[in-house]
């Protein structure tokens, strides 16, 4: 059952990268992220056993329960679309212990599970300060994976039948996102402080104490405790490691067998109410139609309610990374809006890929690619540009600058109307990725793809370019108020030039290439 698990999960993964070159890019860059992240934990490990070698073994413990955690939220948000579910075998005549070991086989080979094993195992690094507490990490090498792995299957598993309706993924899909938006800024707020108090080792070896006597964080400081001598409070952690792993194995079971017998069933949204006020607020026109309802799905959907979500959340992380940085000068914040325009335009690119295969009813009734490029530009508009305006004014007060408000206002909407022209015509030919209507919003393509990510760099050098007679004075307006107004002018004139090219242009490409975007959006649906 093990080696029927095992290449399932990689005949599933070839699969995937038949179906397009675009995922073979997006394999690609998840493994040179996956070595860069090692590379980058196994040079931190060095950097500790070489400069403070007395904090390495807290450390470890720290980190090796934030991986537990973070390997937790990953299954969590997967939940039953993951292709080895086992409500996928249920059907079948396979029997609970069989299928435990093998899902357990096929996660210590997934890439997510590989980078566990071997995140794991830099722990040794640290470690080798000590021979005791070095063969002690090697022993309890296997016993820290199954804790990772199957306190991560556990949780998710438990947590699997409330997450079936689809409000619920819903609010855990937002909760999630914006916890993980805080954490980023708490962790810099925590680093900041840490760096005023001038010594972390105190910090970092009160809060691994704590963890250490959890479940997450028992097995870890095991090599600690055998290094120092502390011969009962190893035997005593290494009891709650076993303890742990033998438990987790017991109710992974319980709930395999219960999924098996009883499925879950994802279950839908709820009543969608009909609204009559956009209709009488914009125009009876087919661009008309498709501007309303963008509104309303950017409100419905929570696929396009995260989007909007991450591009507030975008400019709120940055400032907050500066303002609890004292060193930072804090003038740059008032042309935040810049990055907001960026990632808001980007949404443009992708828009169609929300639409699945119900893009189709674009084509057959016949829709024309300049109104179906009008109607995404102002229904998207109408969410971010009043979004952008008051980024602008509340970067303006945090940086304390009032008189750059005009150069604020213009990088914003200057680059969303630039950016976002590009982006209309590139998006007929590079629509992106987004996980289906009703699945997991934080699934497959929720950033849209590595197409998404190739169209934001293509755009990138236009804005450059074609941005520069806007840009330069709205950076030069923190020197010389006054240029302000002329960024100001330049990026209404050009985001709208810029814009209006790509509706026609990008209407154009979609009235030639509607049946291939067709294809391509709905392809993994």
């Amino acid at each position: 059952m093990a080696a029927l698990c095992i290449a399932l999960r990689y005949r599933l993964l070839v699969g995937s990268l038949r179906q397009s070159p675009w995922a073979v890019v997006a394999l690609v860059l998840s493994v040179l992220g996956a070595l860069s992240l090692l590379g980058s934990s196994a040079l931190g490990a060095i950097a500790i056993r070489v400069l403070v070698p007395e904090l390495g073994a807290h450390a470890a413990v720290l980190a090796g329960a934030a991986l537990t955690v973070g390997l937790t939220a990953i299954a969590v948000l997967v939940g039953t679309s993951d292709p080895l579910a086992p409500e996928r075998f249920s059907l079948l005549p396979v029997r609970v212990p069989q299928l435990r070991r093998g899902l357990l086989a096929a996660s210590l080979l997934d890439p997510w599970g590989a980078v566990a094993v071997l995140a794991v195992a830099i722990g040794l690094i640290v470690w080798s300060t000590s021979a005791a507490a070095l063969v002690a990490g090697a022993l309890l090498l296997p016993v820290a994976v199954l804790t990772v792995l199957l306190v991560t299957r556990v949780i998710a598993d438990l947590l699997a039948r409330q997450l079936a309706s689809r409000r619920a993924r819903d609010v855990m899909a937002l909760l999630l996102l914006v916890a993980i938006a805080a954490a980023a800024l708490g962790m810099q707020s925590f680093a900041a402080g840490v760096g005023e108090l001038g010594d972390a080792a105190p910090v970092v070896a009160d809060a691994s104490r704590v963890v250490g006597w959890t479940p997450l964080g028992a097995v870890f400081d095991v090599p600690r405790a055998v290094a120092a001598g502390a011969w009962p409070e190893a035997a005593a952690k290494l009891a709650i490691a076993l303890a742990t792993v033998a438990l987790s194995w017991w109710a992974w079971g319980r709930m395999l067998a219960e999924r098996l017998t009883n499925p879950i069933v994802l279950r839908g949204g709820g009543r969608v109410r009909e609204g009559r006020l956009l209709d009488r607020l914009l125009p009876a026109t087919p661009a008309g139609a498709i501007a309303a309802r963008s509104i309303r799905y950017r409100r419905r959907d929570v696929r396009h309610l995260m989007n909007v979500i991450a591009v507030l959340i975008v400019p709120a992380m940055i400032a907050g990374l500066q303002l609890v940085a004292d060193e930072v000068p804090r003038e740059p914040i008032a042309l935040l809006p810049l990055l907001m325009a960026v990632v808001a335009a980007s949404m443009l690119q992708i828009d169609v890929a929300y639409d699945s295969s119900a893009f189709a009813w674009h084509l057959l009734a016949g829709v024309r690619g300049v109104d179906d490029r009008a109607g995404r530009l102002l229904g998207t508009s109408v969410v971010f540009v009043p979004a952008l305006a008051i980024t602008a004014v509340l970067a303006c007060w945090a940086a304390g600058r009032w008189d750059v408000l005009p150069a604020s206002l213009a990088v914003g909407v200057g680059t969303y109307g630039l950016v976002g022209g590009a982006l209309l015509w590139l998006g007929a030919y590079l629509p992106g990725e987004a996980p289906p209507p009703g699945s997991n919003p934080l699934g497959r393509g929720s950033s849209g793809g590595v197409q998404s990510l190739a169209g934001v760099a293509l755009s990138l050098p236009v804005l450059g370019i074609a941005g520069a007679p806007f840009l330069l004075p709205a950076v030069a307006a923190l020197w010389i108020p006054w240029l302000g107004w002329v960024a100001l002018a330049a990026a209404l004139l050009i985001g709208g030039l810029a814009s209006w090219l790509g509706i026609r242009l990008g209407g154009a490409a979609l009235d030639r290439r509607g049946p291939e975007v067709l294809a391509q959006v709905s392809k993994a649906h």
